[in-house]
């Protein structure tokens, strides 16, 4: 739907850096060439503050390593059917049509490959959602282990900021600023 609407996608790209000029981000550096809009969006978890640091940001957002196994149901009646939490033990239990998700404890590590899933945290396991020192370049990141769970939300959030728009929810205490 989004390349009815002339979206274009480009896969495979490594961003290697910003172009800045009279404080304002003016193109971003790729391995396949330089690519310029009106406003970017830094949205890469993990490595978000390896982005823009180049930038002189420094974004609190930290790998964090999960563990989970997914096994199959074996007996229907004895499986649950909504999640399970156990906050003590800091356990999740998902049923995932016929198989079952444990999911469980967290350890902050350092980048890894990029198969091993790093959840990015941010210290009040927040999210940063909002603008930057520069007037066109915005943070959506760090939504640690609600990344799916929060993306069309925060989307929404972020294209109402950039357009101007009034978002639905308070985001004063969202953005990178918070960490002042």
């Amino acid at each position: 739907m989004a390349e009815e609407l002339g979206v274009k996608f480009h896969y495979n790209v490594d961003i290697k850096g910003f172009q800045l000029n009279s404080g304002k981000i003016v193109a971003v550096e790729t391995n396949k060439g330089t690519f310029t809009a009106d406003r970017y969006v830094a949205a890469l978890g993990s490595f978000t503050p390896h982005l823009v640091k180049g930038l002189g940001l420094n974004v609190p957002i930290y790998p964090v390593k999960g563990y989970s196994i997914t096994i199959p149901i074996i007996d229907e009646s004895r499986a649950p059917v909504s999640t399970i939490l156990d906050e003590t033990y800091k356990i999740a239990i998902t049923r995932l049509g016929d198989r079952i998700r444990v999911g469980g404890m967290a350890e902050v590590t350092d980048y890894a490959t990029f198969w091993s899933g790093l959840r990015p945290m941010t210290p009040d396991s927040t999210p940063i959602i909002g603008a930057t020192k520069y007037d066109n370049l915005y943070i959506n990141a760090g939504h640690g282990t609600l990344g799916w769970t929060m993306s069309a939300g925060s989307a929404r959030v972020m294209a109402d900021l950039i357009s101007g728009k009034k978002p639905d929810i308070d985001t004063s205490d969202l953005g990178l600023s918070r960490y002042k």
